[in-house]
């Protein structure tokens, strides 16, 4: 697990970097919150719990919110992942889009809701609302191809001896 964490750490501060650095000023999508999604779908819930824990620290290190809004956000998201991940069927594109669209919008409600909690008074205008409505759409139709990212990186960790844990048995009902 150490291994596919430390890879997986490495792809979210080479996403934070970009998503922040690069991209912010004009085009502002979710990477991090998208790989945090698709690492929830996979088999292992400790690493998918490690890598929220570290990439929500990493933002809230960043970012000028209290400390721990962004960490509550990301354990909610992986949260929403581990859900989907039991009730949907995840090999069509579109329920994968479908299930990211809603997994973010849960994420961002809470962190709304987080802050409200804390006592900030987050700015929610109609343009705003519109805004992020755009970056959720936007961020979640990259979603199979971070799907093929994630499991591109585990075939890679595999070449090298790190075995995934194995999906649950199927249940299947006798009618």
């Amino acid at each position: 697990m150490i291994a596919a964490f430390l890879l997986f750490s490495a792809m979210g501060l080479g996403f934070f970097y970009l998503q922040n650095l690069l991209f912010f000023p004009h085009v502002h999508l979710r990477l991090l919150a998208l790989l945090l999604f698709y690492v929830g779908l996979r088999p292992s819930l400790s690493l998918a719990l490690a890598l929220a824990l570290a990439l929500g620290l990493l933002q809230d290190s960043y970012a000028t919110t209290p400390f721990g809004l962004h960490l509550g956000a990301s354990l909610v998201l992986v949260a929403a992942a581990r859900f989907f991940r039991r009730r949907l069927l995840l090999q069509r594109i579109g329920s994968q889009v479908l299930a990211s669209v809603v997994a973010l919008t849960l994420q961002e409600v809470c962190f709304h809701a987080g802050a409200v909690l804390l006592g900030l008074q987050p700015n929610i205008s109609k343009e705003m609302i519109t805004h992020q409505t755009w970056e959720i759409l936007g961020t979640a139709a990259l979603g199979p191809l971070m799907r093929h990212l994630v499991k591109g990186l585990e075939k890679f960790l595999r070449r090298f001896g790190w075995r995934a844990l194995s999906e649950p048995p199927a249940y299947h009902s006798f009618s």
